[in-house]
């Protein structure tokens, strides 16, 4: 097919279900055409569908009818298809048969040239692999990145940079991890990214509480309040979170007040109810409601 659609942009991966269908709507344009790359690219794209909503099993029996149709002339929808079937088979929590198929694929994506997609595969291995192995892959990741022209495999950078940021603050190694924080803000500081800049700034800030300088935190972190209430953001439940970690620490009085806002703002967030009843609970505590 002649200038085939970029496919990527119809994803949201907040509702995979509505992804799916703009998905559905590209298949007869693609079969039509008989593109058979983009068919079944488009298909392990509606597989991962399912797998952001835990439908493993249609999300599997979609991949395995993929499987056959795959030849030397879909190098591509090969490197996508061993993807999906990790990126299953890793958020059912089975990250060891999730590993090797992102290791294939990262191999096909390194002699496919498939740039974009390498990387993709290094940092599900990152994701995967015990923590020991993952700054590696990470930087395996960064540095093809960061060689490429290409803007949409430069695109990477921030997460790349975010991942390793993490990965070595998890490490202890928080000099390091802050410079890849601070690679990861100015990366969406030039490209005009501002509410992405400001989940940089909290994290590292949090990286200075980690360091022991609870001062320069909370001078850190009420810049940053000020900042995002100055560009229409609405209060965040972390930052208040971080600034009662640290007022606790230096026994500030206001640390049961920020605990308490921090409590009612993340309460509402369905994601962190379902899956951090205990850390809700010490906000609650620590606010004395």
């Amino acid at each position: 097919m002649d200038n085939p659609p970029d496919f990527m942009a119809l994803w949201d991966y907040q509702d995979p279900a509505a992804s799916a269908l703009r998905f559905h709507t590209l298949l007869p344009e693609a079969r039509t055409a008989a593109d058979l790359q983009l068919e079944l690219e488009l298909l392990t794209q509606i597989a991962r569908t399912h797998s952001l909503q835990r439908q493993f099993a249609e999300a599997h029996q979609l991949l395995d009818e993929i499987a056959p149709r795959l030849t030397d002339t879909t190098p591509r929808a090969r490197i996508r298809a061993l993807l999906e079937r990790g990126r299953t088979f890793n958020s059912a929590g089975d990250k060891a048969s999730a590993k090797p198929l992102f290791e294939q694929a990262w191999q096909w994506g390194l002699k496919e040239k498939e740039t974009y997609l390498a990387i993709d595969a290094a940092h599900m291995i990152a994701i995967a692999a015990p923590l020991e192995e993952q700054s590696r892959w990470h930087q395996l990741a960064m540095e093809l990145a960061e060689r490429s022209s290409d803007e949409k495999v430069r695109g990477w950078l921030a997460p790349l940079y975010n991942n390793q940021g993490w990965t070595l603050f998890e490490l202890g190694r928080f000099d390091e991890a802050k410079i890849q924080q601070q690679k990861c803000l100015a990366w969406h500081l030039q490209h005009n990214q501002p509410a992405k800049a400001f989940i940089a700034r909290w994290s590292l800030a949090r990286l200075t509480r980690a360091q022991g300088q609870h001062q320069q935190a909370l001078a850190e972190l009420h810049q940053l309040k000020v900042d995002m209430a100055e560009a229409g953001e609405p209060e965040d439940g972390y930052l208040f979170e971080e600034l009662g970690e640290n007022a606790l620490v230096l026994d500030d009085p206001l640390a049961a007040e920020y605990f308490s806002r921090a409590w009612f703002l993340l309460s509402q967030d369905r994601w962190f109810s379902a899956n951090e009843g205990e850390r809700l609970a010490r906000l609650k505590r620590l606010a004395k409601l």
